[in-house]
């Protein structure tokens, strides 16, 4: 009577197996952020070459004004209301949240194609450059640690109700240092956060092939987490050599 038996040499194939699957789930994760960038950095820059276009032109400036804001404020709107949907149609795991996905970094483009017309394309493209680098860094750190990265989302949502409470406080005092304090505390909270987020997915991908709709909840995540560390790094750019001017 024949009787299975798993060899250890058979136990590291299938290590070895999972893991390479793992690695191409990640990897396929992290292509399908890079899309979702592509396509606002895509939508950012022709809205902005369409309005600066108009305006050479001859447009009226008060018109097109008036038109971008409405633009900019639905779009704002819409974005929250896609967060939720994203949000939603992925908990009930029915329908494939591409559609919404695809909206969202359509819309994120129009928001941020502010910039594209405001902000010098060097300090756009040294704002990509950093936060690129960053992102790079800390998927390096997801991959090779074998440590637990978890207790950074405790640390991440703790430094964000800190700095809630301190920015109401600098309301009613004003202050320039508790500004500054909230400005970098809200920083960090985002970089623990994107941290866990990475390590996290990274886990997810190991335990076996992800679904497509889970690569792309994944994507999502990643990408929201890169918008929000571009917008911070930016704006610390803009003051930085601002001030130098």
């Amino acid at each position: 009577m024949s009787q299975y038996y798993e060899s250890p040499k058979q136990d590291v194939v299938i290590e070895k197996s999972n893991s390479s699957t793992g690695m191409v789930s990640f990897a396929k994760v992290f292509l399908y952020m890079f899309i979702g960038l592509a396509i606002t950095t895509a939508v950012s820059f022709g809205i902005g070459a369409i309005i600066y276009a108009s305006l050479v032109n001859g447009a009226n400036p008060d018109m097109i004004g008036n038109v971008y804001l409405g633009l900019l404020i639905s779009s704002g709107i819409s974005l929250f209301i896609l967060m939720i949907i994203i949000n939603f149609v992925t908990l009930r795991g029915k329908h494939s949240i591409l559609v919404p996905a695809i909206l969202y970094c359509t819309l994120m483009g129009v928001l941020l194609s502010g910039f594209t017309l405001f902000v010098d394309w060097r300090l756009l493209g040294m704002a990509f450059g950093i936060t690129s680098g960053i992102f790079l860094l800390m998927t390096l750190i997801a991959v090779i640690t074998k440590s637990n990265l978890r207790p950074l989302l405790a640390m991440g949502f703790g430094l964000l109700i800190g700095s809630l409470l301190l920015s109401l406080i600098n309301w009613l005092i004003g202050s320039d240092t508790i500004y500054w304090i909230v400005s970098f505390a809200i920083f960090a909270a985002i970089m623990f956060i994107s941290m866990f987020d990475i390590w996290n997915i990274k886990k997810i991908c190991e335990k076996g092939a992800l679904s497509n709709n889970l690569a792309l909840y994944c994507a999502f995540t990643l990408y929201v987490d890169f918008i929000y560390i571009l917008i911070r790094i930016l704006y610390f750019l803009i003051i930085i050599f601002g001030n130098k001017r």
